[in-house]
């Protein structure tokens, strides 16, 4: 279709570079904002991720805490078995020297 020196289309013609440059950087707007919130994701799950670790760390120092106090007790509960168990051996032997005389 021949335009004939139409004003419209001379006109068009005389802005294509310009539109050509606004719809270039457009792009790149686009593409820098898309861009801007990916870092943003990336920035929020890192510290989600970091957050997450400083708990889990933390609970396991405050785990091995528990567990030392529990083996501390337990040691002591032991020497405490030992100590009822020679009580107990040297009553029954009263008891068998009681019966034996009887």
């Amino acid at each position: 279709m021949a335009n004939f020196g139409a004003p419209a289309h001379q006109a068009a013609m005389a802005n294509l570079g310009g539109m050509m440059m606004v719809a270039g950087g457009a792009m790149c707007l686009a593409r820098g904002v898309s861009d801007a919130l990916d870092a943003v994701a990336e920035a929020r799950y890192q510290r989600r991720y970091h957050d997450a670790f400083d708990a889990a760390s933390t609970h396991a120092r405050e785990l091995e805490n528990v567990a030392r106090v529990a083996v501390e007790l337990i040691a002591e509960l032991e020497a405490e078995v030992a100590g009822l168990r020679t009580a107990c051996a040297q009553r029954q032997a009263v008891i068998n020297n009681l019966v034996g005389r009887a």
